[in-house]
């Protein structure tokens, strides 16, 4: 493997890689059982499910990263960057809002709906972005920016009860969005790492963004570590979970093609628990 451990020298990362294919064909498999919603029950379930997604998208994600552009210190290639993610994930949650007004016109899906959240236990992961409000590195590897959703995100997006705009939507929009601009992300974050190593040391930096990393981890981060959302999700919509399996190998595949050195282990406390966590040897093996 290339050593890419100094500011300037291009990731090794690659769109195509074994992990991201075997993801891909989980997607793929998964096509033939999604139906559209048989009843005004289920249609009301799933507007309210999408405009829930898409309210969480814009206050949340959108809502860190204009934090981040008003609070942290940073260069204009980061303000450039970081707007553009606005667009792209304030277009994905307003897609998502527009796409339950169309299930169930009845309901404005853009309003508040806290009947919804509080029947469910849809809580506020309110540690989880605290985690992202202390300064810019934790932003970085506790929030939406580090892609560890490439292979966590086929949970969300694996609901069964859906429409063909819906699936229309998330692979021509979000899907094809979320690789094209994370990606471009991934060169800024690896020079912004090697600029403080230069600045603080090399384990300094790696301690600190281990320590984030972990503490982001068990604090409700993505669906699948979420048991309220992913109970919700498993019991209404039968959305997969054996994607996790490969999480631990996606996560050291990161480390080293964007930034250039190993994980530390780490136990995810509400990891899936029908599925065994992986140890850090079964993953570097």
């Amino acid at each position: 493997m290339a050593d890419i451990r100094r500011v300037g020298v291009p990731i090794t990362y690659q769109e195509d890689n074994p992990i991201t294919e075997w993801v891909e064909k989980l997607r793929a498999s998964l096509g033939a059982e999604k139906r559209e919603p048989r009843d005004q029950a289920e249609r009301e379930l799933l507007g309210r499910w999408l405009g829930y997604r898409g309210r969480d998208e814009l206050e949340n994600t959108v809502g860190m990263a204009c934090y981040a552009c008003s609070h942290f210190e940073m260069d204009f290639e980061w303000r450039f960057l970081l707007t553009d993610h606005i667009r792209t994930e304030a277009g994905h949650g307003w897609g998502y809002i527009k796409q339950a007004d169309a299930i169930d016109p009845d309901r404005d899906h853009s309003r508040p709906d806290p009947d919804f959240e509080y029947e469910h236990g849809l809580w506020p992961r309110v540690e989880h972005l605290a985690i992202q409000r202390r300064d810019l590195l934790s932003y970085i590897f506790a929030g939406n920016l580090w892609p560890y959703g490439h292979v966590t995100a086929a949970s969300i997006q694996g609901i069964h009860i859906t429409t063909p705009h819906v699936l229309r939507f998330e692979e021509n929009v979000v899907q094809a969005e979320e690789r094209g601009h994370h990606d471009a992300l991934l060169q800024k974050i690896h020079d912004y790492v090697w600029e403080l190593v230069e600045r603080y040391g090399e384990h300094a930096i790696r301690t600190r963004i281990a320590e984030i990393d972990a503490e982001a981890l068990n604090s409700r981060p993505r669906t699948i570590f979420d048991p309220p959302r992913r109970e919700f999700l498993r019991r209404h919509f039968n959305v997969p979970i054996e994607n996790v399996v490969k999480f631990h190998e996606w996560r050291e595949y990161l480390y080293l093609n964007v930034l250039g050195f190993p994980t530390e282990p780490v136990v995810i406390q509400n990891w899936p628990p029908e599925i065994p966590q992986p140890t850090a040897a079964a993953v570097t093996a």
